[in-house]
């Protein structure tokens, strides 16, 4: 027999060791009846030397059993995962299926430690939500051999599925607003570029800028994304501009308190467009212009996906799916000039073939 590989065995393992098909594996697993002896016994002995462990999800799906997902956020108490959450739990629920929910953080060895519970639970397989994750991050999350599909950011498509929002058509849409109701100076107050997300919405700013000669764009990076650090910014402004662009609504609710203590009247000396469309958008004394993002359908596509590619298996094709963000139009920013159209995402989804 072969020596066991490092990842966990897969049934093609057990089959390329034993010297018969997925399908006959199957069999002696599940139907041994319609196995003769001798190669029932050949497939035993190649279970036993990989240590292979039957997929749970595969066995739900034959026998109607519920089986549970893990869903692994860095941020339960915040709105968006919060939708996330609920798009997922709805999917879930919807194909006979619980959800464990997982507050990782976004610290890699508190992920790491949900993954080893999840496999040791027998979860037939796992949504990532990532904040700050890298590439050997997520690399390392794979190799425990359980699916995985990412939710919020995209995936290359050799590694999985993925379900994201385009964050650059979003900045685009959100600072375009910003030019076509009159702002020209525009700051943009970011999270750490290091955050994807946010890197997208900036680039997206920028795109929009380099359509008009005449405008202008400053950044500030806040050190976390939150109502505080929003008004720590709006309080330290020397100049104030007459356009902002928050990639997070926390932050655009933070810098509007911000100005609005200084005596700076919102939208008449400064426009101000945040991103997300959570709840915090919709109350204060100035509702904000955002951003919105389809957050439940990130949820329930990501589960969808996980699902067709535990149950259809070989013949999964891994997918990517983008989804467009729209305007929300409130009270802190001004109607867009008769003449400008307004700007618009486009949905994108592509297949790929499964690796």
């Amino acid at each position: 027999m072969d020596a066991i590989p490092a990842r966990p065995a897969r049934i093609q393992d057990v089959a390329a060791a034993a010297g018969v098909s997925v399908s006959t594996v199957s069999n002696v697993l599940n139907r041994p009846e319609r196995v003769n002896a001798q190669t029932a016994e050949r497939v035993r002995t190649a279970i036993a030397a990989l240590d292979y462990v039957p997929h749970p999800g595969a066995a739900g799906l034959r026998t109607g059993r519920a089986c549970a997902i893990g869903l692994v956020l860095p941020d339960v108490t915040n709105s968006f995962y919060a939708r996330i959450a609920r798009g997922a739990a709805d999917a879930a629920y919807g194909h006979g299926y619980s959800l464990v929910l997982c507050h990782s953080g976004d610290a890699p060895e508190r992920e790491q430690g949900y993954f080893s519970m999840l496999v040791e639970q027998r979860a037939v397989g796992v949504v990532v939500v990532p904040l700050s994750a890298d590439p050997g991050r997520l690399a390392r999350l794979r190799e425990r051999g359980i699916p995985l599909v990412l939710a919020d950011r995209a995936m290359p498509d050799r590694d999985g599925c993925s379900a994201s929002v385009d964050d650059i058509a979003g900045g685009r849409i959100a600072v375009q607003h910003l030019l076509d109701s009159g702002a020209r100076d525009i700051l943009v107050v970011n999270g750490e570029r290091g955050i994807r997300q946010c890197a997208d919405r900036y680039q997206g700013a920028r795109q929009a800028v380099r359509s008009r000669r005449e405008a202008h764009l400053d950044q500030v990076v806040a050190e976390q994304m939150s109502v505080a650090y929003g008004k720590k910014i709006a309080d330290g402004l020397d100049a104030v501009p007459d356009g902002v662009f928050c990639t997070n609504d926390f932050l655009a609710a933070g810098v509007c308190r911000g100005l609005t203590e200084r005596g700076v009247r919102i939208p008449d000396d400064v426009q101000v467009v945040g991103y997300g469309d959570l709840d915090i958008a919709s109350f204060g004394a100035t509702t904000l212009t955002t951003v919105r993002q389809p957050v439940e359908d990130l949820g329930r596509a990501a589960v969808e996906m996980l699902l067709d590619e535990i149950e259809a298996r070989a013949e999964h094709a891994h997918e990517t799916r983008v989804f467009a963000p729209g305007l929300v139009l409130r009270a802190s920013t001004r109607p867009p000039s008769a003449h400008h159209a307004p700007l618009t995402g486009t949905d994108k989804r592509c297949r790929f073939p499964a690796p």
